[in-house]
């Protein structure tokens, strides 16, 4: 008996030795290849592709715009064109560029929870090109005193023609398919006019003053970059981007575009 017990008593101490806790591997991560989902504003990757838009020869001359004089009241100088900006340094603005091959199948891009803002000021649209994914909501304010209406021309969206009667008043607008360009106009104010690409994912850059562009978070590959201005027509390039690093894409337009 005395043996028994001792035999006992060396198992339950040998068994206790393991601490206690539970040794259960835990469960592996779900991998988004394989049902799981990438969150929303998440990169796919940390590649870039950058350059600047050129005009080649010699800059467009800007128009004086011919406002009605409620308009020309909320500027200090006689407001210009738009559609061809040219600067000093040869770069050119308002050029909307975007991937539009390349990107991995099976994914999906959430619209950014944030509206697009597009304002009504000085009678111009501000942005005068802008880009959103499908779906995003887009603001669409009234910083003058006076009325303008908002009539957007798609081709394979459902348009509307509506009012901001007051400074401060808002519309909030979405297209849910997918189209480059779609064209915005003012009935009040003819001469008004935007252009929105609207895309189902978030890879696309508006050219700045200097012509400058920046495409982010793109993985890996090799892509097809399409850029568009509203005078000079659209250019596509091909470019190869390795993980991590920067690709660049230059493009030149010119009057004969």
């Amino acid at each position: 008996m005395r043996l028994t017990a001792l035999l006992v008593a060396f198992l339950l101490l040998a068994t206790g030795c393991g601490g206690g806790g539970d040794t259960t591997a835990p469960a592996p991560e779900p991998d988004a290849d394989e049902g799981g989902t990438v969150e929303e504003g998440t990169a796919m990757g940390a590649a870039s592709i950058t350059g600047t838009i050129s005009f080649a020869g010699d800059a467009p001359a800007r128009t004086p715009v011919r406002m009605k004089p409620e308009c020309m009241d909320e500027h200090d100088s006689t407001p210009l064109s738009e559609s061809a900006l040219v600067s000093e340094s040869g770069g050119l603005k308002s050029v909307f560029v975007h991937v539009t091959m390349g990107l991995p199948d099976g994914y999906s891009y959430p619209a950014p929870s944030e509206p697009a803002i597009l304002d009504q000021e000085g009678c111009q649209y501000v942005p005068h090109v802008m880009g959103v994914q499908a779906g995003q909501t887009i603001r669409i304010e009234n910083s003058d005193p006076f009325q303008h209406n908002i009539h957007p021309v798609p081709e394979k969206n459902r348009g509307f023609n509506e009012s901001t009667p007051n400074e401060g008043d808002y519309l909030e607008k979405r297209f849910l398919v997918p189209e480059v360009m779609v064209s915005v106009k003012c009935d009040v104010h003819s001469w008004m006019q935007a252009y929105i690409g609207v895309l189902d994912h978030p890879y696309f850059s508006v050219s700045d003053a200097d012509g400058s562009f920046s495409i982010e978070g793109l993985p890996a590959g090799d892509y097809t970059i399409d850029a568009w201005h509203e005078e000079f027509g659209s250019q596509q390039m091909q470019v190869t981007v390795g993980d991590g690093e920067a690709a660049t894409a230059d493009f030149s337009f010119s009057a004969s575009s």
